[in-house]
């Protein structure tokens, strides 16, 4: 016996099953959605930040130096040396060392001795002054030694022609220029040890010891 179901039956019969199809329909989208955000939602990621580069710091070079000055200043004059020294009477510019009184072979006692002009040289420039020449000039007769055991004075020796046995300057002596002079005298007796040396226009040079 076949039971057909009536119009209005089927109706409703039709209805549930396509309520049940769209809730089962709705519940599958749901959770494949819920799935594929779940699987594929992009996580933040976190870039480790590179640490500031210090900024670069120039040097600035140091400047070059100044120059050399081209013109060397002039060299001094050498400082008094050897036994005594004394000032020119006609300009105390001008300076003399006595340097050496020896007794030597012969009998003879030699009396070295150099005069200095203390002036400095002319160092260059537009403001430099001239230099200064001295002039120096003597009589003959004012070259000698006493010596005072005997309170003798003794002149310089002369060879057999009446010639001066001696080298002595005279003339303009340029700035910080000096020259050299030795006489040859007779020589005072061994007990004589000390003299004094008469150099023109300079003070005399007392006591100086005579070397052997």
């Amino acid at each position: 016996m076949t039971i057909e179901a009536r119009p209005s039956e089927r109706g409703v019969f039709v209805n549930k099953l396509g309520v049940c199809s769209v809730w089962t329909l709705t519940v599958i989208c749901v959770a494949l959605a819920t799935s594929c955000s779940v699987g594929t939602t992009p996580q933040p990621t976190q870039q480790a930040s590179a640490p500031a580069q210090p900024a670069v710091q120039t040097t600035a070079q140091p400047s070059a130096q100044p120059a050399a000055a081209s013109s060397q200043p002039p060299q001094p004059v050498p400082p008094p040396a050897g036994i005594a020294s004394g000032q020119y009477s006609g300009d105390p510019d001008l300076r003399c060392d006595l340097l050496e009184v020896k007794r030597v072979s012969g009998g003879a006692l030699i009396i070295r001795w150099r005069i200095v002009n203390t002036t400095p040289a002319q160092s260059g420039g537009l403001t430099a002054s001239q230099p200064k020449a001295i002039h120096y000039d003597f009589n003959w007769s004012e070259i000698y030694y006493i010596d005072p055991a005997e309170n003798k004075k003794y002149g310089y020796l002369t060879d057999s022609e009446g010639n001066r046995i001696m080298d002595a300057y005279w003339g303009d002596l340029p700035a910080g220029q000096q020259r050299g002079n030795w006489a040859k005298f007779p020589a005072p007796p061994p007990t004589s040890n000390k003299v004094s040396v008469n150099i023109p226009k300079f003070p005399p040079f007392e006591d100086v010891p005579v070397s052997q």
